[in-house]
């Protein structure tokens, strides 16, 4: 991730030592930071995955993750769908008891509201496709009724229980673009909410 370098350092050591033009002065280069890096942490996350364990699959889940977006891609989904496919796991050794709430707040202000409650609630969500395993398939049931009830079992369904043998995905490059898009239309419409 590149940082903004060549400006000095303001004198405060605490929020409370500085200025209001100190405020205006690092805000304004975060801001920048922020704008220019869109997407980056994200792609670093998942890219330092790529040789995690598979705990007994096909594949580990750098590789679910790129065959996730790449099933997405053939079939036909937009690009945002396409990235919340290969994002939706990335915190997943982060913390695999709550790895879609993670993953849903990195997609938060870059993808539209229904397809950040899907990636952000899509761990129970899974368990309805576990067959002959002991865990609770109809967990998810306590979400009946919500709008995004069936698109979250359509995401599951086919982009996420389905994705752990071998397939020809396509490489995280190829995806890339589409991230770095989605991220700073997100940073430029989230600025553009909050000017300050």
């Amino acid at each position: 991730m590149d940082t903004i370098v060549g400006h000095p350092a303001i004198k405060a050591t605490t929020f409370r030592e500085a200025t209001a033009e100190d405020w205006d002065y690092v805000t304004r280069l975060g801001r920048e930071a922020i704008q220019k890096n869109a997407g980056r942490p994200v792609i670093d996350l998942l890219r330092s995955q790529k040789d995690v364990p598979n705990h007994g699959w096909q594949v580990n889940n750098y590789e679910h993750s790129l065959q996730c977006a790449t099933r997405a891609l053939r079939n036909g989904e937009t690009e945002e769908y396409i990235v919340a496919c290969l994002l939706h796991d990335l915190c997943q050794d982060l913390n695999p008891y709550n790895h879609d709430k993670l993953a849903g707040d990195a997609l938060r202000y870059y993808v539209s509201d229904e397809l950040h409650w899907v990636v952000a609630n899509h761990q129970v969500f899974q368990l309805s496709f576990r067959d002959h395993s002991k865990f609770d398939r109809t967990a998810c049931e306590k979400f009946r009724g919500h709008p995004h009830f069936e698109a979250a079992m359509r995401f599951c369904e086919h982009y996420d229980m389905n994705c752990f043998g071998k397939y020809d995905y396509l490489p995280l490059e190829h995806f890339e673009p589409m991230v770095y898009r989605l991220y700073e239309k997100g940073v430029q419409a989230f600025h553009a909410k909050h000017p300050y």
